[in-house]
């Protein structure tokens, strides 16, 4: 199990195109990935866009990230590289 925190840049938080980008990148993985919005009880299936969605997550929110399968550590290189680059916008 591999966790990591990350914190959201995207000006616009985490809406619809940054989630869908997520979501379907991590798709291709075995593994099991979750986020839980830091502060709150608010944790769902990062392969669920209305979970994904239900996050909240605005602009300089963190969220712990839990890979937890086969491929882990390809899968949280993939989440660590989303983060980075703010989902490409």
């Amino acid at each position: 199990m591999l966790q990591q925190e990350f914190v959201m840049r995207c000006p616009q938080g985490f809406h619809l195109r940054p989630a869908q980008v997520l979501m379907e990148s991590i798709s291709k993985f075995n593994s099991t990935v979750t986020l839980k919005k830091n502060g709150t009880e608010i944790e769902t299936d990062a392969k669920s866009i209305l979970g994904l969605m239900s996050l909240g997550l605005e602009n300089g929110e963190s969220v712990t990230v839990t890979v937890n399968g086969s491929d882990e550590q390809q899968a949280m290189d993939t989440v660590r590289k989303l983060f980075e680059s703010n989902f490409g916008e």
